[in-house]
């Protein structure tokens, strides 16, 4: 018989960080094109440019990772990482959430996968 993998977004909806996950994911959601994706290792959020937030309790932190973070780290030196694409942000369950600042960072990293997405269009036209 086979097994069902445990949801990840289980996890967390029941998990140490489940009111910063509950607040995070209503944010996100509340974007009209974010599209929520359940696995077994993390939920993901992404709209037609890809991915925008990936999400996952580990330890005793929340870990969300920007899907296009290594561009956002400037802006925001918060964020952590030195991969080639993804950065993250840890968030522990004492933290006080800034809304304005999560907001301002999302509607960053939607603006860079669009314009990623536009120049990709744009390269393929002058070819």
């Amino acid at each position: 018989m086979k097994r069902l993998a445990v949801l990840q977004y289980d996890i967390d909806m029941q998990g140490e960080h489940r009111v910063h996950f509950k607040d995070i994911r209503k944010i996100l959601l509340s974007y009209k094109q974010m599209k929520e994706l359940k696995n077994a290792k993390q939920t993901s959020y992404r709209n037609a440019y890809g991915v925008v937030v990936m999400m996952r309790g580990k330890g005793d932190v929340l870990v969300l990772a920007f899907g296009k973070g290594s561009k956002l780290q400037e802006k925001y030196p918060i964020l952590q990482g030195s991969g080639k694409i993804v950065r993250h942000l840890y968030v522990k369950a004492s933290d006080v959430l800034d809304e304005v600042l999560l907001r301002e960072m999302i509607e960053e990293s939607v603006i860079v996968g669009m314009e990623e997405s536009e120049m990709k269009v744009l390269k393929r036209a002058l070819q």
